[in-house]
């Protein structure tokens, strides 16, 4: 009973009304149906037939009223017929939610040529249009009007801006004047895409060249606020285009980053243009554009200039190494000359007499004496500071062969490591190529050939890698190589054990190169090299692919080596050798076919029946073989006879791609007779974006449709498969996929988890949305909205977003209002989708109304987000406006909006960042009285560091006063405090000026620091501590910052003093002694300009201060200044000078005060780091006859 229901079922969905209708049109292919269309229509045009006549024609099926309407009306203005009913055809074409009428509509060229006006264009086209068909119209038009009419374009541009935004309209601008866009650019801060740039650098390179020069790094100036942000480095792979047509910008650009390393890669082409154009630049500053070289390029003459100047200004940042790379590709007389000359010129000095930058590079090119002279050097050094092992070894390496060999050869004989007997052959190999002595290398050769004969096969192994990677073996002699054919047939003998299959292949194809050229038979190496290659991991047997005619004669003696194989060995290996030679033989040929070369003679393997032959035995055991995929397809390009005698009669479906499109577009009826083979692949790559595409297609063929339709939907109801209702989706008409999906929906909210069968129930249901997303025209929201109800919206979501960007927005609209009065979690979405769908102004509107009346936290979460996200894209008085609503009624309920600070001023513009910062401002105050105190704080301190330099000079000073007066003393007893911030925007920002400004800044600040010390001086706050004064410990900590901030020389002396004069103006030397000493030493500090005359100065401040203090106070003095000459000193002298210059100028003045005084600082600092590097001072301390000096330096260095 059951089954006749599925069945019954079947039948009823089945009706394919749309399919039907195509399928009754005349033709076998999409092609041949739209030819059909088209001739059927011009009879009945030159018949005198209109338009509403054609449609009605009885040929044309009413379910394709819609698609013939658009083709009609496209003809008849095409063929001069043109009617205003017409234009309003293709226009109802446009606005269809059907993307095939819609497709089809798009081609009226006509339609979009004759478009003059925005407001009708708009009102009648672009509001009631889906989503995705309005971004697809805005980019048709744009194409349309490109060199056509820019003014027509910019007053589109213009509308569209002003209606959707500048995302929506960044397509009309390559439409538009170099003017225009010009002036877009600057006025909204556009940052281009790269596909843009491509478009716009074609109609006029100079407007891309003036928007790449914005990314200049010279123009980011701390003073100067820019929020427009053109970041270089997004547009690296379009640079190279420049070389062609702008070579001078490229330059200019490319150096305006040289700082910064950008990654640009040039083609060896482009490489070669820039060589050849760009000469004067890169003679001219080899630093900068010796990367976009080729090194082999440049001559020697060439680089004889630039070399000089690409050594560092520094000495201390040469590196020998890294500038040999530089001259890798040079004779090495000429390498070491450029070198040695270059550096004597640039510093002065020899650097052969460095003996650290003489390196192991190095002294490999050195002439043989000052080698040798220089490895003495080295061997001495090492012996000297008692560096052994492999380090010293390598260094004697350097010396004459006669000297070093038998010392490793007695080395060798006791040593009992393997891998230390391989290390030091190594150098014995290394020693001779250093030395260029052939004959010892001979004798090495010949040695390892005797005594090591019996060593472990890595030990062979590594000796074949380490001789290739040291010599160039190619151009040894006979006799070297005589030793070296001997040492691999050794171990082609003992195969098993040595592990022949991994030997170097590099060096057997080197082996077989130097048979060749000198004439002797390459037989016994290729034998080894095939049996690596049939026993080994490699699949491509192309060897020695630099010279043809060697490749060829490889791969005949492979072939011949296969042939004459016993059975038993061919067995073993035939499996891999069949396919990998096979290939390896079809790759030459096609390599060698694409560049025409005539000489070489290509292999037919019709000549080799036996090899398929055993092709034909393999199939016959395992036709599955992975190997065999990529041979079917070789074999079906160049032997088609073959491959059906291989294969007979099975379809070559591996997959569905663009050439199974091409095939159908070809060679329907082949599709037709394997399309159950077709349709068990699309089954199998249900979500294979191709698969669609192909299925998609599908509909506008004869009979396949069909098939498919039927077998998926018998899938669905009788075998359960869930995964087919994404090929019925791509099938059927969105209309009746909706119909046949309804059923199918839950009629339930929630899932009813005692159910086991609501598992496999819910896995059904959330495989519906992903054929929605392929239905077309997408199916009625309403039924998406049904999933949206219960449990099933994070399976919809995706559905959801992809049907209302296909849908009018005239339904999406309603729609996603309706889900604005749902459950929380399906609200946010509904705001999303009016934010994406909607005009500028209705989601101004519609964004206020739901910050009033959306409660919830998380909805009015994605409010903010888009206002926020709307101002930062689109600043104009109406969103500002909006965003200052919104901030203005932010409440403690929204706090979940300020856990990560959201007020970012990158975007910003100048024009509004005053009234933003103070609203702001506003908020934080509204929340003081309902939040935590922690929470607060965190948002002021949030507040204060969002004001940058460029900031803190457009703000009027009346605001930034009102910030210092609330903040700069608001101390608390940890840093996590609003005044630790406020202290860095006064100093670091706000007196970080000079001139008349600075004046009266220092004005303002001294005003507002004698009113809160006035005020609150002797205020204690018990809730810190017990005796904690809050403005005390501000007022220190604030002048500590000042006194111990880096300033400009000519600031740093007015502000010290006027800092001075304020603090004396209300208190006194007695009410903070820490900061008045602090002052006192950074007056004197800033009226000299060496430690020396600084410690003269202090010396005779010294008298006085004591005096003031009595000598009671000498310690706290002496810890002062401590703390000064530690942080308080100018970057030009190192802590340690400026301290040794300091202590032992003080203890040289010869008064009591100045060399007690020394004393106690070296003790201060001897507590941190140590007196030893201070013992000439303290041994000359020690010398004055006053007892508290001696005690403490006796003290210091106890």
């Amino acid at each position: 009973m059951e089954e006749e229901q599925v069945k019954e079922n079947s039948k009823i969905y089945l009706k394919t009304p749309y399919l039907d209708a195509i399928q009754s049109i005349p033709g076998e292919s999409a092609h041949d149906k739209y030819c059909w269309i088209a001739v059927e229509i011009k009879a009945r045009i030159a018949m005198g037939a209109n338009l509403e006549e054609i449609v009605k024609m009885e040929q044309f099926p009413r379910a394709l009223y819609g698609l013939i309407k658009v083709e009609a009306a496209k003809i008849l203005n095409r063929t001069g017929h043109t009617s205003q009913s017409n234009y309003e055809a293709i226009e109802e074409g446009l606005r269809s939610e059907n993307s095939e009428i819609f497709s089809r509509s798009l081609q009226a060229k006509e339609f979009f040529n004759n478009i003059t006006d925005f407001d009708y264009f708009s009102n009648n086209l672009l509001h009631h249009v889906s989503y995705n068909t309005r971004c697809k119209i805005i980019k048709k038009l744009a194409h349309r009007l490109a060199g056509r009419n820019p003014q027509l374009a910019e007053e589109f541009f213009d509308g569209i801006l002003s209606s959707y935004g500048v995302d929506r309209a960044m397509p009309i601008l390559v439409a538009c004047s170099k003017l225009f866009i010009k002036d877009v650019i600057s006025k909204q801060k556009l940052v281009l895409s790269i596909g843009m740039v491509n478009l716009l650098y074609k109609r006029y390179p100079d407007l891309i060249v003036w928007y790449l020069k914005l990314s200049n790094p010279a123009l980011n100036d701390p003073l100067e606020r820019r929020i427009h942000h053109v970041k270089i480095s997004e547009y690296k792979s379009f640079l190279p285009k420049l070389i062609r047509r702008n070579l001078s910008a490229f330059v200019e650009i490319y150096e305006m980053h040289s700082k910064n390393s950008l990654g640009v890669h040039l083609s060896r082409k482009q490489a070669n243009r820039f060589a050849w154009n760009a000469k004067k630049y890169y003679l001219d500053k080899p630093n900068i554009f010796y990367k976009l070289l080729i090194p082999e390029n440049i001559s020697e003459e060439d680089m004889k200039i630039m070399f000089p100047k690409m050594l560092p200004d520094k000495i201390e940042d040469f590196n020998t190494n890294r500038m040999l790379q530089y001259l890798r590709q040079y004779p090495k007389a000429f390498s070491v000359s450029l070198l040695l000359k270059s550096y004597e010129n640039v510093y002065g000095m020899s650097l052969l007499d460095e003996e650290k930058m003489v390196t192991a590079e190095l002294m490999k090119i050195l002439p043989a004496e000052e080698r040798v002279r220089q490895a003495k050097i080295k061997t001495r050094k090492h012996d000297e500071d008692s560096i052994g092992g492999n380090d010293k070894f390598m260094w004697t390496s350097f010396l004459p062969a006669n000297e070093v060999l038998p010392k490793i050869r007695e080395r060798i004989a006791k040593t009992s490591d393997m891998f230390e007997r391989k290390n030091l052959v190594s150098q014995m190999l290394f020693c001779c190529k250093v030395n260029e002595d052939d004959e010892s290398l001979l004798e090495v050769l010949k040695y390892v050939q005797d005594r090591h004969r019996n060593e472990m096969s890595s030990f062979h192994h590594a000796f074949l890698v380490k001789i290739q990677s040291i010599y160039d073996t190619l151009h040894l002699s006979l006799d070297h190589w005589s030793i070296l054919f001997e040492i691999i047939q050794r171990m082609y003998a003992k195969a098993k054990s040595s592990d022949f299959i991994n030997v170097p292949m590099d060096f057997l194809e080197t082996a077989v190169r130097f048979r060749l050229n000198n004439n002797l038979p390459p037989e016994p190496i290729l034998k080894m090299m095939f049996f690596v290659l049939s026993r080994g991991y490699q699949s491509y047997w192309n060897v020695l692919t630099d010279y043809p005619e060697y490749e060829r004669l490889c791969l005949l003696h492979f072939l011949r080596i296969a042939e004459q194989m016993e059975q038993e060995s061919w067995n073993a290996i035939k499996t891999k050798t069949i396919p990998n030679l096979i290939m390896s033989i079809y790759r030459f040929n096609e390599r060698h076919a694409k560049v025409n070369d005539l000489k070489i003679e290509f292999f037919s393997m019709r000549d080799y029946p036996w090899i398929f032959n055993e092709l034909f035995e393999m199939l016959k055991e395992n036709r599955q073989d992975f190997r065999l995929n990529a041979l079917k397809t070789a074999l079906k390009k160049n032997e088609i006879d073959i491959y059906n005698h291989l294969w007979p009669s099975e379809p070559d479906i591996a997959t569905i791609d663009i050439n199974t499109m091409n095939q159908l577009k070809k060679d329907p009826k082949r599709i037709l007779s394997h399309w159950e083979t077709y349709y068990d692949l699309c089954r199998k790559l249900n979500y294979n974006g191709a698969v669609h595409r192909f299925v998609r297609s599908l509909r506008w063929y004869n009979t396949i449709p069909i098939k498919f339709a039927e077998r998926c939907v018998d899938g669905v109801l009788k075998g359960k498969n869930e995964n087919l209702l994404v090929m019925l989706g791509s099938l059927v008409h969105g209309e009746t996929f909706a119909k046949f999906i309804e059923p199918l929906l839950p009629t339930e909210k929630m899932i009813d988890m005692d159910e086991q069968s609501r598992q496999n129930s819910f896995s059904f249901l959330h495989k519906i949305p992903y054929g929605m997303e392929m239905a077309n025209p997408p199916v009625p929201l309403e039924l998406i909205g049904r999933l949206c109800e219960g449990d099933y919206l994070s399976s919809s979501l995706s559905a959801l977003n992809n049907s209302c960007r296909r849908t009018s927005v005239t339904k999406v609209i309603p729609f996603a209002k309706h889900l604005c009065c749902q459950r929380v979690t399906v609200a946010k979405h509904g705001i999303r989708l009016i934010a994406m769908v909607t005009s500028l102004e209705e989601l101004i509107e519609f964004l206020s109304i739901s910050w009033k009346q959306q409660e919830h936290h998380s909805v009015r979460k994605v409010v903010f987000d888009k206002v926020k996200h709307l101002f930062r894209r689109m600043p104009s008085p109406s969103t500002w406006g909006l965003m200052k609503m919104i901030i203005s009624t932010i409440s403690e309920k929204e706090e979940s909006l300020l856990l990560i600070w959201p007020f970012d001023l990158a975007d910003v513009p100048n024009d509004y960042i005053t009234e933003y910062l103070k609203i702001v401002l506003e908020m934080i105050d509204r929340l003081e009285g309902t939040s935590k105190e922690q929470t607060i704080k965190s948002y002021i301190i949030s507040f204060l560091r969002s004001i940058d330099f460029a900031i803190c000079n457009i703000l009027p000073d009346e605001f930034l006063v009102e910030l210092f007066r609330r903040y700069l003393f608001n101390e608390t007893c940890n840093h996590a405090n609003p005044a630790y911030v406020a202290r860095a925007l006064l100093i670091n920002l706000y007196l970080e000026t000079t001139g008349d400004n600075l004046d009266r800044r220092l004005d303002t600040f001294s005003k507002i620091f004698v009113d809160a010390v006035k005020s609150k001086w002797n205020m204690l706050d018990s809730t810190e501590s017990p005796h904690y004064y809050p403005i005390r410990n501000a007022v220190r900590t604030l002048i500590t910052e000042i006194v111990y901030t880096k300033m400009k020389p000519e600031a740093r002396s007015l502000v010290i003093d006027r800092v001075m004069e304020t603090f004396l103006s209300v208190l006194t030397h007695e009410d903070d002694a820490q900061c008045y000493l602090l002052l006192i030493y950074a007056q004197e500090w800033n009226r000299v300009k060496t430690p020396k005359e600084f410690a003269t100065e202090i010396g005779k401040k010294l008298s006085e201060l004591i005096e003031m203090y009595t000598p009671l106070f000498s310690y706290f003095i002496a810890d002062a200044l401590k703390d000064f000459l530690k942080h308080g000193h100018s970057d030009n002298f190192s802590s340690e000078y400026f301290l040794r210059e300091f202590v032992e100028t003080l203890s040289e003045l010869g008064t009591i005060e100045a060399s007690y005084t020394a004393a106690q600082v070296l003790f201060l600092f001897s507590k941190e780091s140590g007196a030893n590097c201070h013992l000439p001072v303290l041994r000359k301390l020690a010398k004055t006859e006053h007892p508290a000096i001696k005690s403490l330096v006796n003290h210091i260095q106890k």
